[in-house]
C-alpha cells in the first residue's frame, strides 16, 4: 500500500620522544674515556626510535542523529540496525543519540519516538507499535518516524551494497512520513552531500496531537455515509491515525475494515492496483482535513497519503547526515 523507502572522532596521534640519556658516574666515565683509546669495536648499532608521529585511522563520522527536544525521557525504536546497535535506546531530555551507518548503505531503515516505557524501552504508553504488544495488542503503527535507504559512501562504488530488489545503494533515499499518522511534533535537518536541490530539511514541529482532526470526512464524496463523520484520534490519546489508518485498524478507535483494496479505503489508501499514483492525487484523500493538516503543519515538505511523493521524497548523495529533532511541544 505505502512505498515507505519505506549523525568525526579526530584522534590526536600520540608523540613520543626517546628518553634523555641520563649523565654517567665519575667512574663510569673514566673506564668509557680509557676504552675511547682502544680501537673501536665493530657494531652494528639499531636505529633510533623515530619521535615522529604515527597516523592513525579517523572513524566516520554518524550519518545519522536524533535529537530529544522534549521536556521529558523517550525511546527510540529503530528497525533494520545492524548490530551491535540496540534495537531500542533512551535518549534524555535535552540529548541525542548517534548511528553509524555502514558505508556500503543499508535498506529499508525506520525510526520512531516512544514515550511511557519500562526500564527495557518497551511496554510504552505511546509508540508500541512493534512487540512485545500489550493485552490490547500492539499500538496502530501511527509512529512519527523517519524511513531511510542509505547510500554508499565508499570510494569503489563497485563494492556498494545493493537493495533486496537488487538496486545498488548509491544514494541515501529517505523520507518523513505521516502515510500512517503520527504521534511526536518532529524536524530533519540535512548537512554535508553535494548540495542538491531535492536533499531538503523537514520542519513538522507544528503538527501536535492537539491538531488532529476530530471530524474528517472519510466518505468518499459520500459513497459511504457511515464514514461522513470520522474522529482521526486514538483512544486514550496516544497517536493520530491517518485516514487509511483509521478505517482499517482494528482497535484503538479504528474502524477494523481491514482491506485496503476495499471499496470503503481504496481511494485512502491507495493500493496499486486497483488505484493508479493519479487516480489517488485526484481522489478524496489529498482533501481531506488530516492531509492538509499535514501539508499545513509541515510547510509542505511532508508525506500525508501514499502518492504525496511531490512533497516527501528526499534524494540526497550517500554522505549527507540526518538530524532528526523529536519535539517540542511533545504530547
Amino acid at each position: 500500500m505505502n512505498r515507505h523507502l519505506i549523525i568525526a572522532l579526530v584522534l590526536a596521534a600520540g608523540c613520543t620522544s626517546a628518553p634523555t640519556p641520563k649523565t654517567a658516574p665519575d667512574s663510569v666515565a673514566s673506564a668509557a674515556s680509557s676504552a675511547s683509546s682502544a680501537p673501536a669495536a665493530s657494531s652494528s648499532a639499531p636505529p633510533a626510535a623515530s619521535s615522529a608521529p604515527v597516523a592513525k585511522a579517523v572513524p566516520p563520522a554518524p550519518r545519522l542523529v536524533i535529537k530529544n527536544a522534549c521536556s521529558y525521557d523517550i525511546w527510540i525504536q529503530q528497525d533494520k540496525m545492524p548490530a551491535p546497535m540496540a534495537q531500542v535506546v533512551m535518549v534524555k531530555a535535552g540529548a541525542s543519540e548517534s548511528y553509524m551507518i555502514p558505508a556500503a548503505g543499508l535498506a529499508s531503515t525506520r525510526y520512531w519516538p516512544k514515550k511511557g516505557c519500562d526500564a527495557t524501552g518497551q511496554n510504552c504508553s505511546m509508540g508500541q507499535s512493534s512487540s512485545p504488544c500489550g493485552p490490547k495488542g500492539c499500538a496502530p503503527p501511527v509512529d512519527s518516524k523517519l524511513e531511510a535507504t542509505w547510500g554508499c559512501t565508499l570510494a569503489d562504488k563497485s563494492q556498494c551494497g545493493k537493495t533486496p530488489q537488487g538496486v545498488p545503494m548509491i544514494d541515501t533515499f529517505w523520507n518523513s512520513s505521516a502515510v500512517d499518522g503520527y504521534t511526536f511534533p518532529f524536524s530533519m535537518k540535512v548537512t554535508g552531500g553535494d548540495g542538491r536541490k531535492s536533499c531538503l530539511p523537514v520542519d513538522c514541529s507544528g503538527l501536535t496531537l492537539a491538531a488532529c482532526p476530530k471530524l474528517d470526512d472519510l466518505s468518499d464524496g459520500g459513497k459511504n455515509k457511515k464514514y461522513a463523520k470520522e474522529d482521526l484520534n486514538l483512544t486514550g490519546g496516544v497517536g493520530c491515525f491517518s485516514p487509511c489508518m483509521k478505517l482499517n485498524y482494528p482497535g484503538f478507535g479504528g474502524d477494523g475494515l481491514n482491506a485496503p483494496a476495499g471499496p470503503v479505503e481504496k481511494m485512502y489508501c491507495c493500493p496499486t492496483p486497483p488505484v493508479s499514483s493519479p487516480q489517488c492525487q485526484a481522489g478524496p484523500v489529498p482533501k481531506t482535513n488530516f492531509v492538509k493538516l499535514v501539508h499545513s503543519a509541515c510547510k509542505g515538505t511532508a508525506y500525508g497519503y501514499a502518492y504525496d511523493d511531490g512533497i516527501g521524497g528526499r534524494n540526497c548523495s550517500g554522505d549527507t547526515v540526518i538530524e532528526m529533532t523529536v519535539g517540542p511541544n511533545c504530547p
